[in-house]
């Protein structure tokens, strides 16, 4: 095999390797997730506190405080996005991505929590992958 080749080989497989890698974690990131959606049964309403808005190389992050039992808890969690395409008559020519949740301070977001420890907690309905 020339060299050439074989520089080309391992290129296809460290390509395929990183490619791998990146769908395993993201597999298990979905599962994770539905396993929470399913386990975490409790439900109030938590207030957005504190916002850290994103930027092109990082999500935007919402603060949301919620109660149970007379207790405060906190939830810090990234805003997962939704894109609808941007279209001029049939032609798409972009994308509009917006929030799956609310990310002002003052808006109120459904949180489901695990009753057994209200400490555990997501945001319902902020469930997906595209986030930046």
């Amino acid at each position: 095999m020339s060299d050439g080749a074989m520089i080309l080989l391992i290129f296809g497989l460290i390509a395929l390797l990183g490619g791998g890698t990146t769908a395993i974690v993201l597999l298990v990131a979905k599962r994770v997730r539905a396993h929470k959606e399913r386990t975490y049964t409790g439900q109030t309403v938590g207030t957005i506190v504190r916002v850290r808005p994103g930027s092109v190389d990082r999500p935007t992050t919402v603060y949301v405080r919620y109660e149970v039992g007379g207790v405060a808890y906190e939830r810090r969690e990234t805003v997962k996005l939704t894109s609808e395409a941007i279209k001029l008559g049939p032609i798409p020519i972009g994308q509009r991505k917006h929030g799956k949740i609310p990310s002002h301070v003052g808006c109120t977001v459904p949180v489901a929590y695990l009753p057994e420890d209200p400490s555990k907690a997501i945001l319902v309905g902020n469930s997906g992958l595209m986030n930046v």
